[in-house]
């Protein structure tokens, strides 16, 4: 109960901020949050008769609004969705940002549409935000191969999203999130199960996908994804963290680095051309790599903190 409580004070505040300081018509609010004109009205009219909202809008996600508007302007989105910064991080950074971002794309996503997913702590509480609700014809894309030794592996995560959806079908990549060398990567694309898996994956629908830093802290580095030796090479090369299985720089372009060829996700350049990308990060450490996706305008929707946000949009 005090969770859906704390989603329609979201929702009050969100649809005060765009009515009273963004000057949206009450259509144009509901089509932003994904809610009806009706619900937005009611709303309104709910903060007005209960004190929230008067001369100001007194509920404690105003700063999130205010910065969700700011992203929006400078980083050309569509849409940002702004969480609180939880006191303490850690475990509850990645609930905090990872379930608006579930919720919004099971709002998002339409019946008989594919969804591809990335994979990370993340990525895996986005799976605890998915609303409860019949879905019908889902299909649902792995975007990388597996990790050894790892809680949240990329093919667990692709399931239980598939299971969330109710999905018609689930791709996984059956493969290492990275393998040896560029020619093998090569000889196991080359396979007709692969050529038809990549096909596929580049025509989806929606993605949600997070993003990966190069800290000693780094989930690619603490998973074994990569090593300490590789990690060195990689910010030698530039690199300043990684998203689509890519490790790239401040720029936001692919570094000259082996491991770059060796990664078995699906064609970086076609995965971009994706009509609706939903990135889900946070946290101080990822401020570089975030930067760089976001000033390259490579998503359409961020769903972040307020602590990372307001750093982003200090730079």
């Amino acid at each position: 109960m005090q969770d859906a409580d704390e989603h329609e004070q979201q929702l009050l505040s969100r649809a005060a901020w765009l009515y009273f300081h963004e000057d949206l018509t009450q259509a144009e609010i509901g089509e932003r949050l994904g809610v009806t004109r009706l619900k937005v009205n009611r709303l309104l009219q709910m903060g007005r008769e209960s004190g929230l909202i008067s001369v100001s809008i007194n509920t404690p996600f105003r700063e999130c609004v205010d910065l969700e508007g700011r992203l929006v302007r400078r980083f050309g989105l569509i849409r940002a969705i702004v969480a609180p910064t939880p006191e303490h991080g850690g475990e509850r950074l990645y609930e905090a940002i990872g379930r608006p971002a579930g919720e919004y794309v099971s709002r998002a996503l339409r019946d008989g549409q594919s969804l591809g997913v990335g994979w990370g702590r993340t990525m895996r509480e986005a799976i605890n935000g998915i609303a409860v609700r019949a879905y019908r014809d889902i299909s649902i894309s792995s975007l990388y191969g597996g990790v050894p030794r790892s809680p949240v592996n990329p093919f667990d995560s692709t399931a239980m999203f598939a299971r969330r959806f109710q999905a018609r079908t689930c791709n996984h990549l059956a493969a290492p999130m990275f393998v040896s060398s560029p020619q093998v990567r090569d000889t196991i694309a080359g396979q007709d199960l692969f050529r038809t898996f990549y096909e596929e994956a580049l025509q989806v629908d929606m993605i949600l996908t997070a993003s990966g830093d190069l800290t000693s802290q780094a989930t690619n580095l603490a998973l074994g994804v990569i090593t300490p030796d590789q990690r060195a090479s990689l910010a030698r090369a530039g690199a300043v963290g990684e998203f689509f299985g890519r490790f790239l720089d401040d720029k936001g372009d692919p570094v000259d680095h082996p491991l770059n060829a060796c990664s078995m996700s699906p064609d970086f350049t076609g995965l971009l051309r994706a009509p609706h990308i939903v990135l889900v990060s946070g946290g101080l450490a990822k401020l570089n790599i975030l930067h760089a996706i976001l000033g390259r305008g490579y998503v359409h929707v961020f769903v972040t903190d307020a602590e990372t946000a307001q750093n982003l949009l200090n730079r």
